[in-house]
């Protein structure tokens, strides 16, 4: 299930956020996995677990589960049938397990309402938005084409678009029917919540992923197989079709090197093959030389990330860490058959049902000891064989990320005897607590720790965590010359409080220590941009887009780069790509709409404007508020209101609205602004460009320059209102700057 959503404050780009997680999540490799095999190029050496299996200690590619099933036909069918097999797809009429909705649901922060229809053999999640005298009435569909999530507790939706997947707002809740899908209630993301690897690496087996691209999949497999509890089959498929006709398959009594058998590993390796998808923290940091798509079976999982929960949290992150907490797992761990995951969840059968899951339970706890142990009669009956140990003592909880989720707490223990468990992992002081020991008391703790914090502070739109964090790293990275991606971090920390020439050293040091991923060279071109380096910030774009072209968004900040530095047929060029490839950015759109106003290629302009406003409605504002600035980028001489080309869309602002008008010649009002408050001026991504302050409120001028000293630069804007006090979301509007020659 996708985690719940975040926010981003003015000062921090929502596209820098991305960028974080995905270096963070994806690494720097991104061959295909299928092809490459299970290691990365920088991987450490085989330890002498994982040198015992071929498919792990060496490259080895993936198969599928068609290979398994040909000579394991009825582990293959019933694994079918469990609910991993079953927990990525694609939705087909015959898969349907979803009921018609009765009425809209509205996310009451933003104002749309969604609701679920089928046309056409399809299923279709529609977002409308009632109009009146000031707007037009709006509505957006997309179709649902992927499902995540098998249906027992729910099942979350994604949509295609060109490849790319994208998650919609609503999910089906299993004993509730149609809610909001995780953090959609908060924080609504409406259809531009990217898939990302590190979900879609769960819930499919070893999909073959774009080449630095989250969300796109050249091959995607559904659900998971096989190979994500045995690792790579391609050496064991190949062994077995040069064996002789009729040798015996290897099974539990004869040792077979080609392929993982995870009843061959230690104890702890075998939980880390179960959490390699069931631990969910707040925060997950790859180590060198990994990615998304990487681990497999014998690994130590600490080996891949280093998980981060949120400071002084003891709730539940991983079933496994619960059940270590039991004194069932203590006093058995040593043993030849160990209370474990795979004691109660065995992948090769469907569940147990209320009668069998006891099974594990009554191997210790016999009939005959709960009789002699429980002479009252009340207590003998509530442990009688045909008792539900598990409803008594593993209690259903809430999961606070996900609504109408519950699950069995896997801490197993006496009802009452105590409030809380134990943590496994000590608590510390700070935003984060480290999930591995390594990441608490090993050498590179620290760094880790600051690593992780900037990626906190990023989901928590954190500015003094920025400021904690990047004083955190910048001693420990001094003489350090193999953590290019602790380099990035500083840099996005840099950035995020305005300190561009500092975000610049580190990304260059990052650069400098072999890092070419595009995140980071869009990076190094933003921070490039402040600093007045557009010659060398458009480069720096041709090269990121030279590794993935179907980077739509970065190619739509290189056409914003265009357009600022008067290249019009560039930019529309460039803005017409970006959007071939996603239709959805709707700020491209209306970018593309501003260069073909400045060409005088009026009816294309309006064609552009109104879809961009048709994707994004908010947008409508600015085509009230377009500001035509004569001049350069160190200079305005006159500032005009320019008409709009689709003036029926644009709304009418109230008189008491805050509101941008044009105050001649070469000034912007920004009206009905509150006392001792600020103006903050931000991108469609959320990149603060100035803060204006609003001193005693009412109409504040602005001499349309950034807090760099040059002129805003063509382009779609936000004016969001702050002061002490304001309410959450605060007044907005939108204002579009024309640079006429």
């Amino acid at each position: 299930m996708m985690q719940s959503g975040w926010t981003v404050g003015a000062g921090y780009s929502r596209r820098s956020v991305q960028a974080v997680l995905a270096a963070l999540l994806v690494g720097g490799c991104n061959e295909s996995a299928s092809s490459r095999g299970p290691s990365g190029s920088a991987a450490a050496p085989p330890d002498s677990v994982e040198a015992r299996f071929a498919n792990v200690a060496t490259p080895t590619a993936y198969v599928g589960d068609s290979s398994c099933a040909s000579c394991h036909a009825a582990a293959a069918a019933s694994y079918a049938q469990h609910s991993m097999a079953r927990s990525f797809h694609a939705w087909t009429p015959d898969s349907r397990v979803e009921q018609a909705m009765a009425e809209a649901l509205r996310n009451a922060p933003t104002g749309y309402a969604y609701r679920v229809v089928d046309s056409a053999g399809s299923l279709w999640q529609v977002e409308t938005r009632p109009g009146d005298a000031a707007r037009p009435a709006h509505e957006l569909r997309r179709r649902i084409d992927y499902v995540m999530g098998s249906g027992r507790l729910a099942r979350t939706y994604f949509t295609a678009e060109n490849g790319r997947l994208f998650q919609l707002p609503l999910t089906w809740y299993a004993d509730h029917g149609w809610d909001f899908s995780p953090g959609y209630e908060v924080n609504n993301a409406r259809f531009s919540r990217l898939l990302p690897d590190r979900c879609i690496a769960c819930h499919s087996s070893y999909p073959v992923p774009a080449p630095h691209l989250e969300g796109k999949y050249p091959v995607l497999r559904p659900g998971i197989g096989c190979e994500r509890c045995h690792g790579p089959g391609a050496a064991h498929v190949q062994a077995r079709r040069a064996a002789p006709q009729g040798a015996s398959v290897a099974g539990d009594s004869a040792f077979d090197p080609t392929i993982v058998n995870p009843r061959r590993l230690p104890l702890e390796r075998r939980l880390d093959v179960c959490e390699q998808c069931h631990v969910h923290t707040s925060v997950a940091v790859l180590r060198p030389g990994r990615h998304a798509f990487d681990f497999t079976p014998a690994r130590q999982l600490a080996a891949q990330y280093a998980y981060y929960k949120n400071g002084g949290d003891i709730d539940l992150v991983s079933h496994a860490d619960r059940l270590r907490q039991s004194a069932c797992f203590r006093a058995t761990a040593a043993s030849k058959a160990p209370l474990e995951c795979a004691s109660c969840h065995n992948p090769h059968a469907p569940p147990p049902t209320r009668a069998t899951r006891n099974q594990p339970c009554l191997a210790c706890h016999t009939p005959a000891s709960l009789a002699s142990r429980f002479p009252v009669a009340a207590s003998k009956r509530a442990h009688a064989a045909q008792s539900d140990c598990v409803s008594c003592h593993m209690p259903v909880v809430k999961e606070r990320t996900v609504p109408h989720g519950t699950f069995s707490d896997h801490w197993i223990r006496v009802p009452g005897a105590a409030a809380v468990a134990t943590p496994s992992t000590s608590v510390t002081a700070g935003p984060i607590d480290p999930y591995f020991e390594r990441d608490r008391s090993g050498a590179e703790a620290p760094l880790y720790r600051a690593m992780g914090t900037v990626v906190f502070a990023s989901l928590a739109a954190n500015g003094k965590l920025f400021d904690d964090a990047a004083s955190a790293l910048q001693p420990l990275l001094a003489d350090n010359t193999t953590h290019p991606q602790a380099f990035f971090l500083l840099g996005v920390a840099h950035e995020s409080r305005g300190r561009a020439a500092d975000a610049v050293a580190a990304f260059e040091r990052a650069r400098a220590l072999g890092d070419e991923r595009p995140e980071l060279l869009r990076a190094l071109a933003r921070a490039k941009l402040q600093l007045g380096d557009d010659d060398e910030a458009r480069d720096l774009y041709v090269q990121a887009l030279a590794q993935q072209p179907a980077l739509a968004w970065i190619r739509a900040e290189y056409a914003d780069a265009l357009h600022r530095n008067g290249d019009l047929a560039g930019a529309a060029r460039e803005y017409r790509a970006a959007l071939a490839e996603q239709p959805s950015l709707a700020a491209a759109s209306f970018n593309l709409g501003l260069v073909l106003l400045a060409q005088r290629q009026t009816a294309p302009a309006a064609e552009a404007l109104l879809e961009a406003v048709r994707q994004e409605p908010a947008y409508g504002t600015a085509l009230a508020a377009l500001v035509a600035v004569e001049g350069s980028d160190k200079k305005v001489r006159r500032a005009a209101a320019f008409p709009s080309p689709v003036a029926a869309v644009q709304p009418a602002p109230a008189a008491t609205a805050f509101g941008v008008q044009v105050a001649a010649p070469d000034r912007v009002h920004f009206t009905n602004t509150p006392p001792q408050g600020y103006v903050l001026v931000s991108t469609p991504d959320g990149a603060l460009q100035l803060a204006v302050p609003t001193n005693g409120g009412g109409t504040v001028t602005w001499d349309l320059r950034t807090g760099a000293g040059r002129v805003l630069a063509p382009g779609l804007y936000r004016a969001e209102l702050q002061w002490r006090g304001a309410p959450s979301p605060a007044p907005s509007t939108w204002f579009a700057v024309l640079r006429t020659p």
